[in-house]
């Protein structure tokens, strides 16, 4: 096996891939703390106005106060059972010519404290997060593009992972020795060494987790084309959750209303419950899906592993209430609970502050080693330049005279 093609391979995909990988590193280690920020930046959004002794609204009635509040036309298709003390209730809302996607309401008194286009490009206090979600999942570019270009950037850092690896390991023998070797930092030995051992090192140090995060990013970004049918190579999936095909126009007025699709999703998901062997701690929220017709119940449970949101789920037909998927976190098909993981651990939902402070450090890591690839490529490249210019000039054979 040829080594310098591997060198050459992991040199170009390094410069290839940095400026993308310093983008979604310092994006993604802000998203860590996402709520933190957002509250910072923009608590006129995410603290509710004080409302003296005030009980929270019903969610029902909250959400129907803050459709009430919205342009004609305009629908509000969710509601959230859980409400924080001091907080607003985010609320997903839709209309043409809206302008704004999520709205902000007060709990106690279902006013509308104010709104956001979660979509839209902006450094505006309010905007910055969304935006930085959207720089981090698809470069914030219009359409499929972006998003399938951080899959391919994924990808190729996937590989890059074990290529990179391969290449620390000693061509000299015995090689495991002096593989150790690699695991080291030489500060002493000058900058360029430094570097040179910084990169290595750090390398293989968080191969383990930098594999993690690459190969989650495919999952979220080419899921379909690559993701799934590489796990499907050992492990089962549940496809119940996206059973139900788009119909072929929107439900405008689905045959249960909120309540009543409310008592079919909470039979559902006790059904559910007892099926698989898990306890309900709290609800999370109730969303009605108009363009596949269906109610989709969410709550926290024993099977969770997000701390703070529930991801179980149950889908019910929004004109009947039968039964049309669900979404177990933990203890289904051996494939949606690894993929779960990988997204948990992704976006540092699990593992309290520790595993988020670990998740931003790693973040911080990703752009060091991108930093020290690029800079051991443009010091071997001066060499290269250097030596080229030392080297004489090849002789000129010599010229014949003409013969006469």
């Amino acid at each position: 096996m040829n080594r310098q093609i591997f060198v050459k391979a992991h040199r170009w995909a390094g410069l290839a891939m940095a400026a993308f990988l310093v983008l979604c590193s310092l994006s993604g280690t802000a998203l860590v703390f996402r709520d933190e920020l957002d509250t910072w930046l923009a608590p006129e959004l995410q603290l509710a106005a004080p409302a003296g002794t005030e009980a929270p609204l019903d969610p029902f009635t909250l959400r129907e106060r803050a459709e009430q509040a919205l342009p004609p036309g305009a629908r509000v298709d969710g509601l959230q059972f859980r409400v924080e003390p001091g907080r607003t209730v985010a609320l997903r809302a839709a209309g043409a010519g809206l302008g704004y996607d999520e709205i902000f309401v007060n709990p106690h008194d279902g006013r509308v404290q104010g709104h956001r286009q979660t979509e839209a490009i902006g450094l505006a206090p309010a905007q910055l997060m969304p935006f930085l979600f959207k720089l981090h999942h698809s470069l914030a570019l219009p359409g499929p593009w972006g998003t399938l270009l951080l899959g391919l950037v994924s990808l190729v850092w996937t590989l890059d992972c074990f290529v990179g690896a391969w290449l620390t390991w000693p061509k000299a023998r015995p090689a495991l020795p002096k593989w150790k070797l690699a695991w080291r930092i030489k500060w002493s030995s000058g900058w360029q060494r430094a570097n040179h051992d910084l990169h290595r090192a750090g390398g293989l140090w968080l191969w383990l987790v930098l594999l993690l995060f690459a190969w989650s990013s495919v999952m979220f970004n080419l899921r379909d084309p690559v993701y799934r049918p590489v796990m499907e190579l050992a492990l089962p999936f549940d496809d119940s959750w996206e059973s139900v095909p788009a119909r072929p126009t929107p439900l405008q007025t689905p045959g249960l209303d909120w309540r009543q699709a409310h008592q079919a999703a909470r039979q559902a998901m006790q059904a559910m419950a007892q099926t698989h062997g898990f306890t309900i701690h709290a609800e999370e929220r109730l969303l009605l899906n108009r363009a596949r017709g269906l109610y989709i119940y969410m709550v926290h449970s024993s099977v969770d592993l997000r701390e703070r949101t529930g991801n179980t789920a149950v889908m019910i037909d929004a004109d009947t209430g039968a039964w049309r998927g669900q979404w177990l976190p933990t203890g289904g098909e051996a494939g949606n609970t690894v993929s779960n993981w990988l997204g948990a651990l992704h976006m540092a939902h699990v593992g309290g502050l520790p595993w988020r402070l670990f998740v931003a450090a790693t973040g911080l890591a990703v752009v060091v080693l991108s930093a020290t690839g690029v800079v051991i490529w443009a010091h071997k490249r001066r060499g290269r330049v250097r030596a080229k210019a030392r080297s004489p000039a090849p002789a000129r054979p010599a010229v014949r005279p003409p013969a006469r």
